[in-house]
């Protein structure tokens, strides 16, 4: 093993499952193994930490879930994700594996493939959180020292102001995130759109675990709250709180700003999801009218020398036809008349683009005014 290696602890009762899941992994990672919880804390605790655990749920003595707990309740270990390991694939117990903060699930028989993206997506999440920690730890020490004199409705208040000068879904997400970081609060979002969704996540990048239980909680009601978890739905957006205060007032008055705080984000989420579809659909007017105008500018060229060539082919024609001079003349003067007429006609064309292009400038100048 070189140590340039991530390092990844497998914890399993089965040797057998061990030995598939480290038969897939040796090759690319550092890995070592513990038949037990015991042993897996004991592990995660020696120098150098593994990056990365894929814990077995079902265990003698101590499982999977209660292994995690104990790993986060230590400073030592706290930071390192935990993949669970199991044959079962239901809410409840991926919301077991998530309360006691593991990052994401894989279910049994494991593929390989979905067994080595998991893993590499862990640890880019894992080293991206670092990154991010840094950064939102001085990030929120400003917000609270710019916002703590004006208390909790100064929180809904600036929330308020700020997302009106937000024009992304994603950013919304993250100022909703950082709202409620300002209430003390942890929190996930996901917002629905037409064509997809957006995530964000008080630890940085948000885990696949999180992101599907977000989308499984969508139809969960309004409000709903179990121990210190609360979520919120409102229209296309889930909000999930894992850390709600055990005081009773406090919780009740952060329920009632929660509420508030959301409308107006749900409110304005709709706004941005509308604009985005006018964005897009002055995009494509303008360029069915760019192609309407190439084809247009070809049709006029085509015109023109069909009309040259019937002139060619009719001064030809004079020759063996026999024909007066007047007769050639009135001949003439008919084709003529058409070929005026076909411009005109044209012309008509180019203005009728002019207008539709004015009314996409407005358009245009609207959607970003």
């Amino acid at each position: 093993m070189t140590d340039d290696k991530k390092r990844i602890l497998i914890v399993d009762d089965s040797t057998g499952d061990i030995q598939i899941l480290m038969e897939n992994l040796k090759g690319e990672y550092a890995v070592i193994a513990a038949t037990n919880g015991e042993k897996a804390l004991t592990m995660a605790a020696r120098s150098p930490r593994p990056d990365l655990i894929l814990m077995d749920v079902m265990m003698p003595d101590m499982d999977g879930y209660e292994t995690c707990r104990r790993l986060k309740d230590d400073y030592e270990t706290q930071n390192i994700d935990v993949i669970f390991v199991s044959a079962h694939d239901t809410t409840e117990e991926k919301l077991k594996g998530y309360d006691v903060g593991g990052t994401d699930y894989l279910i049994k028989p494991v593929q390989p493939d979905e067994l080595m993206r998991k893993v590499a997506l862990a640890l880019r999440n894992a080293q991206a959180r670092a990154d991010f920690t840094e950064q939102q730890n001085m990030a929120m020490q400003t917000t609270m020292t710019a916002i703590s004199a004006a208390g909790e409705q100064g929180v809904v208040l600036d929330f308020m102001r700020r997302s009106f000068a937000t024009d992304t879904l994603q950013g919304l997400a993250e100022l909703i995130v950082e709202s409620h970081g300002s209430f003390g609060l942890t929190v996930s979002v996901q917002l629905r759109f037409e064509g997809g969704e957006v995530h964000a996540s008080a630890g940085g990048a948000t885990s696949p675990l999180e992101q599907e239980l977000l989308g499984r909680l969508k139809s969960a009601g309004r409000l709903k709250e179990s121990g210190l978890r609360l979520v919120a739905n409102f229209g296309d957006l889930t909000l999930l709180i894992k850390d709600m205060p055990t005081d009773a007032e406090k919780a009740g008055r952060l329920r009632d700003h929660v509420a508030l705080l959301l409308e107006g984000a749900e409110a304005r989420a709709r706004i941005i999801a509308a604009n985005q579809r006018l964005l897009q659909l002055v995009t494509d007017t303008d360029n069915a009218l760019h192609s309407i105008a190439q084809l247009q500018s070809a049709q006029k060229k085509t015109s023109v020398r069909i009309l040259d060539d019937l002139m060619k082919d009719l001064e030809n024609a004079f020759m063996s036809y026999g024909l007066t001079d007047i007769q050639e003349k009135r001949l003439v003067d008919l084709v003529q008349i058409s070929i005026d007429r076909s411009q005109k006609n044209f012309e008509t064309g180019l203005r009728i683009d002019e207008e539709f292009r004015s009314i996409i400038d407005r358009l245009t100048s609207f959607s970003y005014g």
